[in-house]
């Protein structure tokens, strides 16, 4: 199923921010916080949001509509109305799975709502929640994505858009042990400021813009007990490339890393 896919994408996703801050390479002694691997998946997570590889809308396909709405194309109209401006689509889906003695829960909530100037059809408006849990034993991982923003046509043909709104995630992982929780949370928070993308290849680039980043890495083990509060931005370079700008509250002092969105790599700024 099309929709459990992109639920399992996200689990996979978010749940490689834990495996890579734990990673010690070029954090500080003190903390398991690794900047790089934590500036990686800020990008990359943010462009598979927009390209829906999470749930909601693909940007990669433009701002859809039925021929009828098209410029130019005769359909049907109610007094020279569009009756696609401000149609809403809006859906609950929740199910449930055990997989190897592990308890899946999948919700989202999704409202898609068309937008028009001039009575022609040329932007949308998302609202998406999408929250996963997964239970086995001791463990519990909750996963949580919120994407709110509207995509508007730059012009006539519909290559190149604008996006203007908010996305949260969240992953929340602990297990219970004789010594307490332990647990390893992050809280991230992007505002779209700007942001332009061009889908003229097939390939959605983004290629003006940057998104204001606020957020948390909490983590607590045995060693570590780890409260940091995180701002910065990613600047959008085109080419899929991104500068991700990194302050943390632990005193250390800020990071630059230059991130390609579509693969991963990523490089000291």
């Amino acid at each position: 199923m099309k929709t459990t896919i992109k639920y399992v994408c996200l689990f996979l996703g978010m749940s490689l921010v834990y495996t890579a801050c734990k990673k010690s390479g070029t954090a500080p002694s003190r903390s398991p916080f690794n900047p790089a691997d934590f500036s990686r998946q800020l990008a990359v997570n943010l462009y598979r949001s927009l390209s829906g590889q999470y749930g909601g809308a693909d940007i990669n396909e433009g701002i859809k509509a039925p021929s009828a709405v098209i410029p130019g194309k005769k359909g049907p109209h109610i007094n020279s109305i569009n009756p696609y401006c401000g149609l809403t689509i809006d859906t609950t889906y929740s199910a449930s799975e055990t997989v190897a003695d592990s308890l899946k829960q999948y919700y989202t909530r999704y409202r898609f709502t068309y937008g028009c100037d001039n009575n022609i059809l040329n932007s949308y408006t998302l609202q998406d929640t999408v929250i996963n849990t997964i239970t086995k034993d001791q463990y519990k991982g909750v996963y949580k994505l919120i994407q709110l923003y509207q995509v508007k046509a730059a012009d006539a043909t519909y290559k190149t858009s604008s996006v203007e709104g908010s996305i949260s995630f969240s992953a929340h992982t602990g297990v219970n042990t004789k010594t307490g929780l332990q647990y390893n949370y992050m809280d991230s928070y992007y505002t779209l400021q700007g942001v332009m993308v061009d889908i003229s290849t097939g390939t959605a680039d983004v290629i003006a813009g940057s998104a204001a980043i606020s957020g948390t890495f909490q983590y607590k083990d045995s060693i570590y007990d780890v409260n940091d509060g995180i701002t910065g931005s990613i600047q959008f370079l085109g080419g899929h490339m991104s500068k991700v700008t990194l302050h943390v509250s632990d005193g250390s002092s800020g990071y630059v890393f230059i991130v390609n969105m579509l693969t991963g790599s990523v490089t000291q700024g």
